[in-house]
C-alpha cells in the first residue's frame, strides 16, 4: 500500500476505530490490520503522536485502566467534539473519492 496515499487519513482511520469504543494503542494495531486484511499496519511510531494530536484537540480522552493481572493500560475514548469531527472529515472524504473516482472511470 503506498503511504502517500494514507498521509493525512490517520485521524478520520483512529475517530473511525475509536467510534466502537474505547481502545488501548495495541489494540488499535491489531484492529487496523484485522480491517485491512494486513494491506496496512499502523506502526507505534505514528499512531502515538497522532492519539496525542487527537486528544489535545479535545477529540478523544485517554485514562489508564488497572487490567486484571496488575498491569496498567492506557485508554482512549471518543468525546463528543471528536465525533463531529469524524462527521465532517467523513464527508470531505466523500466528496475526495467521488472526485477521484471521476477522474479514474473510463469515459462512456
Amino acid at each position: 500500500m503506498d503511504r502517500e496515499l494514507l498521509k493525512g487519513s490517520t485521524p478520520l482511520l483512529l475517530l473511525s476505530l475509536l467510534l466502537d469504543g474505547p481502545m488501548y494503542g495495541y489494540q488499535i494495531i491489531m484492529t487496523v490490520q484485522e480491517r485491512t486484511q494486513g494491506l496496512y499496519t499502523m506502526k507505534e511510531g505514528a499512531l502515538y503522536p497522532a492519539l496525542r494530536k487527537l486528544e489535545a484537540a479535545g477529540f478523544i480522552h485517554s485514562y489508564w485502566q488497572t487490567q486484571p493481572n496488575g498491569r496498567e493500560r492506557r485508554y482512549c475514548t471518543l468525546l463528543p467534539a471528536g465525533e463531529a469531527f469524524l462527521a465532517t472529515k467523513r464527508a470531505e472524504w466523500s466528496r475526495f473519492v467521488a472526485m477521484v473516482d471521476g477522474f479514474l472511470k473510463p469515459e462512456a
